[in-house]
């Protein structure tokens, strides 16, 4: 396998990679992080980690949070030739990703091999009728997604990656050839949908993930491109649960996936990918097994994806996504982008309402926003707390974070 990095400079770096000049027997079990600072050497060193049997964690460096939890337990950059002892000394796991916040606080979820190995037998499994040369990814490798379904699923495979560490979107299509796989995500999809230029794509494959892709782009990437998208739902902790192509409404469960519901609907899932541990302040058994938030509807041995508890609005028994009603506010013009959480305030009358912070440079009222609500969603009552910002802020992929 070899990896290919187009350098911003216009200069491209080739390494060759193979399990013996990239294992180093001092590094079994030696525990180390491995920030975001490049994409060539996050992939280098997460490669050396894999082979090397050690125990590497991922994160931002720019999260100032989780680089103060690591340096209070007393873990160095990967390599480091201290020996470091701590919380994670005892813990079988090869690399260790932190969960994007964009709802909460971050939580690490230590990954075995058997669990990334996992994942790249199920999405091999799902690429098997393309016969895929080579992969280029847009996807940082701090991200579960990113290192799973991109890196080890091509270093396992033997297939050769392209990299750039500031991918533009004319950038990506012009590296696109024949039988190629693009791992990346929404935010990408709807900037090549803002491209002039055309290119048919027709013998390549990209696969999506990290949040939903409106049917609008899907329809007009699948008509310029003349090809597919694969869309991942899962997440940092439980890896791939299922997927689906393009504009499919129902989703297929991955092979290895055990999925059922609680008496609220919510999928709970349990597989080879799951982690056993999760780590936020202590470490935390879940055998595999995890309790989602996600709402689920069954139709034959495939499910519709409802949305998850805090963004599921009740009105008069009916459900309706925050995703859907993000979409609404995001197609009016001067809403550059919204987020949406429904909360319950249980002292009042008025139970559940939607929480709404819109990134404009317009102003908008509450009640304008609920008239436009109600023109497209009901006409019932509901109430909403509304916030404008100059800037909602995003992860690395593209992933709203919440504003505390």
């Amino acid at each position: 396998m070899n990896i290919e990095i187009h350098n911003d400079n216009g200069t491209v770096t080739k390494h060759n990679i193979n399990k013996k000049s990239f294992t180093n027997p001092n590094l079994k079990n030696h525990i180390g992080y491995i920030s975001s600072q490049s994409k060539e050497n996050s992939a280098l060193n997460i490669i050396e980690a894999y082979y090397s049997d050690a125990k590497a964690i991922l994160f931002d460096e720019t999260n100032k949070i989780i680089s103060k939890k690591l340096d209070d337990l007393n873990i160095k950059a990967f390599g480091h030739k201290e020996t470091n002892h701590n919380i994670f000394d005892k813990e079988d796991f090869s690399l260790m990703f932190f969960t994007s916040g964009s709802t909460g606080v971050s939580v690490g979820a230590l990954k075995t091999k058997a669990n990334l190995e996992a994942e790249v037998y199920e999405i091999t499994n799902i690429l098997k009728s393309y016969n895929i040369k080579k992969v280029i990814l847009t996807v940082p490798f701090i991200h579960y997604y990113g290192t799973a379904v991109g890196l080890l699923f091509s270093l396992l495979n033997d297939i050769d990656i392209v990299l750039k560490e500031h991918f533009l979107p004319n950038d990506l299509l012009d590296l696109i050839d024949d039988n190629t796989l693009i791992i990346t995500t929404p935010l990408y999809i709807k900037a090549l949908n803002k491209l002039q230029m055309e290119k048919d794509l027709k013998t390549s494959i990209f696969i999506s993930s990290t949040a939903p892709l409106d049917l609008e782009n899907i329809k007009l990437f699948n008509k310029k491109f003349n090809t597919n998208v694969i869309q991942l739902f899962g997440s940092t902790e439980t890896g791939g649960i299922a997927y689906k192509y393009d504009d499919e409404t129902l989703w297929t469960p991955f092979e290895t996936a055990e999925i059922t519901v609680n008496e609220a609907q919510e999928l709970k899932v349990k597989s080879p990918i799951v982690s056993d541990i999760l780590y936020a302040d202590e470490l935390k058994s879940i055998n595999g097994e995890l309790q989602t938030f996600d709402y689920i509807e069954w139709e034959n041995d495939k499910f519709r994806l409802v949305g998850r508890s805090s963004q599921i609005l009740k009105i008069a028994g009916k459900r309706y996504s925050t995703i859907q009603i993000e979409e609404i506010l995001e197609n009016l013009e001067g809403i550059e982008k919204a987020m949406v959480f429904v909360n319950s305030d249980k002292d009042s009358l008025r139970g559940e309402f939607l929480d709404i912070t819109i990134e404009s440079k317009k102003t908008f009222t509450s009640k304008e926003i609920k008239q436009i609500l109600k023109a497209n969603l009901s006409n019932l009552k509901f109430s909403i707390n509304l916030k404008i910002v100059d800037k909602i802020p995003t992860s690395s992929v593209g992933k709203k974070l919440k504003i505390n």
